[in-house]
């Protein structure tokens, strides 16, 4: 038995509900925050992502605007609420939402507690896969009718260092939006359903009764990804 890719299936049909995580707590998704450009063209983006690696929401204000007026910067700061700061480096966007907070007049939460980075989910990913392929061999040893694992698409080895890198493994075209910086939250946006795809094929190796044995039942994400969420919607992050 090979695994199939999970886009064939449904989180329904794996009794899996987009919002519940495997330890039973709520998620909700992610935020992506990008502030780019320079004088007339600086602006400050961001984007939700929900557990499935969809886009949900978009919004782009001019910075000069947001970071003047707390009204403004309050709006933006409450669409960050209960969700997980998504990014291939927070830095950046963690400026960006400490800039607002001081606008807004408001405590300073830390973001950077939940915030999840694109390379920690593609190695927590490839390190399942690996595990899973461990014990796949082990079983093979006692029973010959088992066949290794195959993936819609592998994950290389070193993994991509770069956003660049990613992008040529992914195949995805060069993107283009109003601003600089709606084009780099639209950028990780794509990237980060990209990776919820990854996730979405590996847990389907969990059919396989020994594994589900072994690693415990299929999760929406990864399970320190899902801590992560589950922790900002706890957390009101």
């Amino acid at each position: 038995m090979t695994t199939e890719p999970l886009e064939r299936s449904s989180l329904g049909s794996l009794g899996l509900l987009p919002t519940r995580a495997g330890d039973g707590r709520t998620m909700v998704g992610h935020v992506i925050v990008c502030r780019a450009g320079a004088g007339e063209d600086d602006t400050i983006a961001l984007w939700h992502l929900d557990t499935e690696g969809l886009r949900t929401g978009a919004w782009v204000k001019p910075a000069a605007v947001a970071l003047a007026d707390a009204g403004t910067a309050r709006s933006l700061l409450g669409l960050c609420e209960r969700k997980a700061l998504l990014a291939w480096d927070p830095t950046g966007a963690l400026t960006a939402l400490r800039a607002l907070e001081e606008v807004a007049g408001v405590a300073h939460t830390d973001r950077g507690a939940c915030a999840v980075t694109i390379p920690e989910l593609l190695a927590e990913i490839a390190g399942v896969r690996a595990a899973f392929a461990k014990r796949v061999a082990e079983e093979k040893a006692v029973k010959k009718s088992i066949t290794e694992l195959e993936w819609a698409i592998d994950l290389p080895d070193p993994l991509p260092a770069t956003v660049e890198q990613l992008e040529r493994l992914t195949g995805f075209g060069e993107l283009v939006a109003p601003t600089e910086a709606a084009t780099e939250a639209l950028r990780i946006s794509r990237l980060g359903g990209w990776v919820v795809q990854r996730w979405r094929e590996t847990a389907v190796a969990l059919g396989r009764a020994y594994l589900r044995a072994t690693f415990g039942h299929p999760t929406v994400l990864a399970p320190r990804w899902e801590s992560r969420l589950a922790d900002a919607y706890a957390g009101r992050r």
